[in-house]
């Protein structure tokens, strides 16, 4: 049970460490790295406003799925905990959904 634990913290704080640079607006305009719209590659100010509040919004989601999942398995049934990685990674991919179709609202086109 605590092997899994810190496997799954482990997956939210990759992806925390992954999204902090994005927020901090550290990361220039590329083609790999970001979260990337069309006309943002050449348009700096855009691709920066876009992914510190990309960044910063994907951590406050993070954050609230490991308090999620942290519940969720002190509150879960045995039968269910093997399948609270799932879980994790389903919050994951809901997150990152809900802050791209926020950006994409923001776009100025």
């Amino acid at each position: 049970m605590a092997r899994r634990q810190w496997t799954t913290l482990s997956l939210y704080g990759v992806l925390l460490l992954a999204a902090l640079p994005l927020a901090l607006g550290w990361i220039p305009p590329n083609r790999w790295y970001g979260f990337r719209f069309p006309g943002a590659l050449f348009a700096p100010d855009l691709w920066y406003r876009l992914n510190a509040l990309g960044g910063q919004m994907f951590i406050a989601g993070l954050l609230l799925c490991a308090g999620l999942n942290a519940l969720a398995q002190w509150l879960a049934p045995k039968p269910f905990q093997p399948f609270l990685p799932w879980v994790s990674v389903g919050l994951v991919f809901i997150n990152f959904w809900l802050v791209t179709t926020e950006l994409v609202s923001r776009l100025p086109y």
